[in-house]
């Protein structure tokens, strides 16, 4: 029993060490982001500012030529959009793929290759076809490509499979159809995977980069990623920058901590790493 409770007091205190180390280039970055802009490579570093600088984030906030609630309003209109979008798509995909009888394995497998071909090789091809139809410099320039996500399919997939046959044919008896099935049956029993692809979608178009900077030039479609390039480019204070860069970061906290439950369990029941 000693030795039982030694272990679990040392594996909390190495696992405390890891945590704290992890997070103080966020600690970091909070601390900067309400100081002036001499007190983040003072010397005399402090961790708490002398006096806080709250100021920092309305400047940013109301910046005249990018105001960071734009940014947050198109951020979450491609965020939101793209998720649901994500969600219906890859839940009929994924059930598709894991229940009903066709070549589906052959079909899985050509999907699973595309993952192979990195997303950088489909930039060229993209602006040619939103620039052709339309699309260019605008937010659905990054809401449609969401919609697609092998990750998602592959996921849910793996969870419609650990469902049991019985429930689709006791359904299948009463003269229901593949999509009441999906839409009344299987769908309310993938909760928690849903909510894994909701929390995996989300930050995947929150953060995205490289497509807004190629498909986003005009400065009213900035997402949060641009806005916070544009501030390390048009500034040379640091707080400003670090007031940008945790503005960012409030949903995607806000976001995990809400739905951390159902987030675990599923990767727990999927049995997905990485």
């Amino acid at each position: 029993m000693k030795r039982e409770r030694t272990s679990k007091i040392l594996n909390t205190i190495w696992v405390t060490a890891c945590a704290v180390i992890f997070l103080l280039p966020l600690l970091w970055m909070l601390s900067s982001s309400l100081k002036t802009g001499p007190e983040v490579f003072a010397k005399d570093f402090t961790w708490l500012p002398k006096v806080f600088q709250w100021e920092n984030y309305v400047r940013v906030w109301n910046d005249s030529k990018v105001p960071f609630w734009k940014l947050y309003l198109n951020s979450l209109t491609v965020s939101v959009v793209g998720t649901l979008g994500q969600l219906l798509l890859s839940s009929l995909a994924g059930y598709a793929l894991a229940k009903l009888r066709f070549r589906g394995n052959f079909v899985f497998l050509l999907m699973m290759i595309t993952m192979m071909i990195p997303g950088q090789a489909t930039i060229i091809p993209r602006y040619m076809m939103f620039f052709s139809v339309g699309l260019y410099d605008t937010l659905w320039a990054l809401i449609l490509p969401s919609f697609f996500s092998i990750s998602s399919i592959f996921l849910l997939r793996q969870f419609y499979l650990g469902l049991p046959n019985d429930l689709m044919e006791a359904a299948r008896v009463d003269g229901g159809s593949n999509f009441q099935i999906w839409s009344r049956i299987l769908l309310p029993l993938t909760k928690p995977a849903m909510v894994t692809v909701t929390v995996l979608g989300f930050i995947s178009s929150w953060n995205e980069y490289l497509s807004a900077l190629i498909f986003l030039p005009s400065n009213k479609n900035y997402t949060v990623s641009l806005g916070v390039q544009y501030w390390m480019q048009m500034t040379d204070e640091y707080n400003l920058m670090m007031a940008a860069a945790a503005s960012t970061i409030l949903p995607i906290i806000v976001l995990f901590v809400a739905t951390q439950k159902y987030f675990v369990e599923s990767i727990a029941t999927t049995g997905v790493k990485g």
